[in-house]
């Protein structure tokens, strides 16, 4: 599986505190937490206020740990990574600003046991990021025995089961409720408000006229896209604004913009006939589902619960437009599959807006008046599409003016390489890369030899105890101190290793970044094969100009600061020689 990094082209129970090294000190970050389902009360401590406090004052007694911005995603559930707060630690992480990262207990970081471990045992250690749990006393840089990392797996996955466990009950509890018509959706309709002993739904005037406006337009022949233009004409709250207008929500509000999928939701919720509709989504952690509309078969429906807003041929009037709508786009599809098969998007799940970061839509539409028939792709922002310019700007572009931007960018980047390939050739076996190897391979040996030594004397240490040598607390302050040498010595190692290793890849002829950008070596077009191969990013500007995220973009670093180390090195001895024959 290809390494990936960033590499930008742009267009134009506390864990054991040990002693650091004098000096180090390492760049600290707080994440904290807390579930989508928890109110916020009786949390067992797990609030994000105590969460930040318990944090703090681990950091406040280690003066190895320097805090620098705590992190929050309150109201995120712990079962999947992508969250706000998180990814833009990660983004830190890798940028250098966090070296170090604290959380009060792993639920807290994740509940799945799989992503949790594949931080711990991958991620974390490859970046050179320490990791604590206060709570679990776990502390990546100090945990060397299997008991210790048995102990923190079983606590992963005891994490990931109770949070299975707990979606099971609550799903099952639910759906009890719901079939039983006793359970209050905390999502109202839009035009509906509770009644004053909260027990039903009670009409909101206001927004009950824009619901009977929406289905007479409809009922009039205006497409969705009409329909959400008039809507924002007229200045009508969207159901999230209005709901915070009457009291419903609290907090701000992401946009004043309707949405298509908004205004298609309403025209065939059944709620506005009268009915109470449970099931119309459905998400189940402990069944791995993600939150997904179901079939209206499917769907539990308590006829006659409130006052209805719609007469009951208007709503079938309407469902029959939008049938006979569908269907027709069907068909177009249908005949249109063979050339839109053609016109396939290479960059799939690759293009993203700069500026909200929001994967852009692509589509493929027929050109106008053409002679024979003529099908383009092209790229939109997905928030300015459904949000509007309050929430982004348009980020447009055509799939062949991006393809050949891309072409040329790989391109640009593949004489890059060859330049690279033949200065590395120059330099390969000269003194300066020498020098370098006889520098890394000495750091490696020197600490290993430094490494044995401390094994022997704790090898030897228990002897002495057994002899009578040492006594008890002489034994155990020698023990502690050993260890720690051992553990200070066990990293260094690791380091020194990892340096060596990247400095011979970054310098060898068949280093990953050169290889793949040969690859690409007289490609006239781009193609799917060389798009996997490369692309792992491309991010869209305004004006249209694009930055793209090459893979094995930390070879490439390591490889320009290899060449620099070289050239310093060669200099230097010729420096020296220089000044050796200058005095005699």
């Amino acid at each position: 599986m290809a390494r990936k990094s960033r590499r930008n082209y742009i267009e134009t129970e506390q864990p054991e505190q040990v002693p650091e090294a004098i000096g180090t000190v390492y760049r600290t970050a707080v994440y904290v937490r807390l579930s989508v389902e928890n109110s916020g009360k009786q949390d067992e401590g797990n609030s994000i206020r105590n969460q930040i406090d318990v944090c703090r004052e681990y950091i406040h007694s280690c003066p190895y740990l320097q805090l620098t911005e705590v992190y929050s995603d309150n109201g995120r559930t712990g079962t999947v990574f992508d969250r706000p707060a998180w990814n833009r630690l990660m983004e830190d992480v890798q940028s250098g600003k966090v070296e170090a990262v604290v959380v009060r207990d792993l639920s807290r970081f994740g509940r799945d046991y799989i992503e949790v471990g594949n931080y711990l045992e991958r991620i974390f250690p490859v970046l050179g990021i320490r990791f604590i749990s206060v709570k679990e006393g776990y502390d990546s840089f100090t945990c060397e025995s299997g008991g210790e990392s048995l102990a923190v797996s079983l606590q992963n996955l005891i994490n990931a089961l109770y949070s299975k466990d707990i979606s099971r009950k609550v799903s099952t509890a639910l759906r009890a409720r719901q079939q039983k018509g006793v359970f209050r959706n905390r999502n109202l309709p839009y035009g509906y408000v509770w009644n004053e002993d909260g027990t039903a739904y009670a009409v909101d005037e206001e927004a009950a006229d824009h619901v009977k406006d929406i289905f007479r337009w409809k009922l009039e022949g205006r497409s969705l896209c009409q329909i959400v233009k008039q809507l924002e004409e007229g200045n009508v709250p969207n159901p999230e604004q209005r709901k915070r207008e009457i009291g419903l929500r609290t907090g701000s509000c992401g946009g004043s913009g309707w949405a298509l999928s908004t205004v298609r939701g309403i025209l065939t919720n059944p709620a506005y006939l009268g009915h109470t509709v449970h099931g119309r989504t459905v998400s189940a952690i402990y069944m791995g589902r993600k939150k997904q509309r179901t079939d209206p078969k499917e769907w539990l429906c308590h006829e006659g619960t409130h006052q209805a807003l719609i007469a009951q041929q208007d709503f079938d009037a309407v469902k029959a437009m939008m049938e006979e709508a569908a269907a027709e786009r069907r068909k177009k599809m249908e005949g249109s599959a063979r050339v839109r098969a053609g016109l396939a998007d290479l960059l799939e799940k690759k293009v993203f807006c700069k500026d909200c970061g929001r994967r852009l839509y692509y589509r493929r539409y027929k050109v106008d008046k053409s002679e024979p028939e003529v099908w383009r792709g092209s790229y939109d922002c997905s928030t300015y599409v459904r949000r509007g310019h309050e929430t982004c700007t348009s980020h447009y572009i055509l799939q062949e003016t991006l393809n050949a931007k891309v072409l040329d960018a790989i391109q640009d980047q593949l004489q890059v390489a060859l330049d690279y390939d033949r200065l590395l050739g120059l330099l390969r076996g000269g003194k300066g890369a020498e020098n370098l190897k006889e520098k890394y391979n000495g750091a490696v040996s020197g600490i290993s030899l430094k490494l044995n030594a401390v094994n022997q004397k704790r090898s030897r240490l228990y002897e002495s105890y057994a002899e009578g040598i040492l006594d008890g607390d002489e034994y155990a302050f020698a023990k502690q101190a050993y260890e720690k040498d051992h553990e200070r010595l066990s990293r260094l190692m690791e380091e020194a290793v990892q340096r060596r290793n990247r400095f011979l890849e970054s310098v060898s002829p068949d280093n990953s970044w050169l290889v793949m950008m040969k690859s690409a070596e007289g490609a006239a077009e781009l193609t799917q094969e060389l798009v996997d191969a490369m692309i792992e990013k491309v991010f869209l500007y305004e004006n249209k100009a694009i930055e793209i995220v090459f893979k094995y973009d930390d070879v490439y670093q390591d490889m320009c600061e290899s060449i620099l180390e070289i050239q310093k090195s060669g200099n230097g001895r010729r420096n020296k020689k220089d000044k050796e024959r200058g005095g005699t």
